[in-house]
């Protein structure tokens, strides 16, 4: 385009080759292409949310169902032969983690959550690698791959949430939206094959608050088949329900996205993190210990996922539930469980979501994948349970944000700083998960762990095991240097992982401090100065473009 100006970070150190094979001219000009067309209504999209955040604080929003297309007469558009079946995902996979990302292709699952979002940490070697290696896999030429592309499981690409910002690019003076960055690129290399093979492009769409924003993904899909070549209707997404916002509008956000739609997706963490976020700083928004008091069998929890099963089966759409983060023990653990019973766990959590009619979800963890799909043989004949129709009539507006009763306990609090300062941690070292007590934990139980600690410092909340003993500062700043010490005498040992523990302390403490909730830890963290210097520093990269 005329007047379209592209400033690009240089290549990270010894990704040269990668770099130069995703950066070419003309992806680079369908980038600058899709950004001029989106941005404002991006800036638009972005200044909504803050305006819709300035009605709650000042009382003007009330809980009720909005969906103006409820009572239309309405399906979403058929969804190809390989998407009638989504009954198991492997989430959190990112593609920047060559090994695990290519052993995941060999996977009997239905697909996999290619992850640039919550399971990845965006440095700029992170993204300039996932990016390549998505593509490599798709085109048949990533090493170790399976050799025929269709026998992968499905690729469901996750770019990133509209909250974050990819630093390392500049189109016509501002730096770019991440997701329009990520999407740009994967779609310019990949669409085309992926059509022409049948494997796509299909999308994990995440964050979303508002129809609005679907609506405005609907556009971006449609211009791009424009672009492209592609039939319309080619590309599909399924939307994560991940904000209790959404939850109200569910039907109109499916409504919006019909002609890409695959269905909606419910998790259980971000989506308690964003009650806390819209409303936590009132008291009777507490959100008690999450391990103790807070599971799908939750009335406000179990609500929402038979709503998002009724609106999806209704129109024809896949409901999808969330991840299996346990995992079973590595042959170095001492395990406190042993595989069959991790999986009993495991299975018997699922079983519940299976039985209240959810078409699939994911795991985390490749040595479960038999023990799920024998689950789903036992359960269930045929290829999702759109027939499922759950009763919602007695499912209120209100309902949706009843808080359950319960306490703040001791090892709830240490629990919470132990997944947010690790997050962090392991965040600095480029690595979007990490492992702890047997699961894998991401971005979003690292949202609800620093949640938390906000809001008990924020109420005062009472320990119900500790004598009348209220979360203060202080003593989280006391509980926080404990788990330290413990880790220095562990296994942060070398005087790099001090430092860096020691700069996550830090960090979180500015988060769980902040007189304003931060609303999103990854986008404090992408934004922080040290996390930018660091990794510019050591791949070898400009301070700024």
């Amino acid at each position: 385009m005329k007047g379209q100006e592209i400033l690009i970070e240089s290549a990270p150190h010894r990704l040269e080759a990668a770099y130069k094979e995703i950066f070419t001219e003309g992806a680079l000009q369908f980038l600058g292409q899709l950004v001029s067309q989106f941005d404002r209504e991006v800036e638009q999209l972005l200044q909504n949310r803050v305006k819709r955040r300035l009605l709650i604080q000042e009382g003007k929003w009330t809980p009720e169902f909005q969906n103006r297309s409820e009572s239309l007469e309405w399906k979403i558009n058929d969804l190809p032969d390989r998407l009638r079946n989504r009954k198991l995902d492997l989430g959190d996979v990112s593609p920047a983690h060559t090994i695990h990302f290519t052993d995941c292709l060999y996977a009997e699952v239905q697909g996999i959550q290619v992850d640039f979002d919550d399971g990845h940490c965006p440095t700029w070697r992170n993204t300039v690698l996932g990016l390549f290696n998505v593509t490599r896999a798709v085109h048949g030429s990533l090493q170790g791959a399976p050799l025929d592309v269709q026998a992968y499981p499905l690729l469901m690409l996750r770019p990133r949430a509209f909250n974050m910002i990819e630093h390392h690019c500049i189109v016509n003076g501002k730096e770019v939206i991440g997701p329009l960055f990520d999407y740009a690129l994967l779609m310019y290399h990949n669409a085309r094959t992926m059509a022409n093979i049948g494997i796509g492009p299909y999308f994990y769409l995440s964050k979303i608050e508002d129809p609005s924003e679907t609506q405005l993904w609907n556009k971006i899909f449609t211009w791009t088949e424009d672009q492209l070549g592609l039939p319309g209707g080619t590309i599909k997404a399924c939307v994560l329900i991940e904000n209790i916002l959404a939850a109200f509008c569910m039907e109109d956000i499916l409504y919006s996205i019909k002609e890409h739609a695959i269905g909606l997706n419910c998790g259980i963490w971000d989506y308690c993190a964003s009650i806390i976020a819209k409303f936590g700083w009132k008291r009777e928004f507490l959100l008690p210990d999450r391990n103790k008091y807070v599971n799908m069998g939750q009335p406000f929890l179990r609500n929402y996922m038979r709503l998002l099963i009724n609106v999806c089966h209704k129109r024809g759409a896949l409901a999808t539930g969330g991840m299996a983060a346990k995992m079973l023990p590595t042959g170095k653990e001492k395990a406190a469980l042993s595989d069959q019973e991790v999986i009993e766990s495991v299975k018997m959590a699922k079983s519940v979501e299976i039985d209240a009619g959810v078409d699939g979800f994911m795991i985390y963890d490749l040595r479960m994948i038999n023990a799920i799909n024998e689950l789903w043989e036992r359960k269930t004949h045929s290829d999702n349970q759109l027939t499922v129709l759950p009763d919602i009539s007695q499912i209120t507006a209100d309902s949706l944000l009843q808080i359950p009763k319960g306490g703040v306990t001791i090892d709830g609090l240490n629990n919470n700083i132990t997944v947010a300062l690790l997050f962090i941690y392991h965040w600095l070292t480029g690595s979007g998960v990490f492992f702890l007590n047997g699961a894998v934990e991401d971005s979003a139980t690292a949202e609800i762990s620093r949640s938390q600690l906000w809001q008990w410092i924020r109420m005062g909340a009472v320990l119900e095991d500790a004598d009348r003993t209220v979360v203060s500062r202080r003593l989280v700043y006391q509980t926080m240097d404990k788990i330290i010490s413990a880790a220095y005498r562990a296994w942060c040992i070398t005087p790099s992982d001090r430092k860096r523990l020691l700069s996550a302390k830090f960090m979180l403490l500015d988060v769980i401090s902040s007189r304003h909730y931060v609303e999103y830890i990854t986008t404090h963290l992408n934004d922080s100065h040290k996390f930018r210097t660091l990794h510019n520093k050591n791949d070898g990269l400009m301070a700024k473009l």
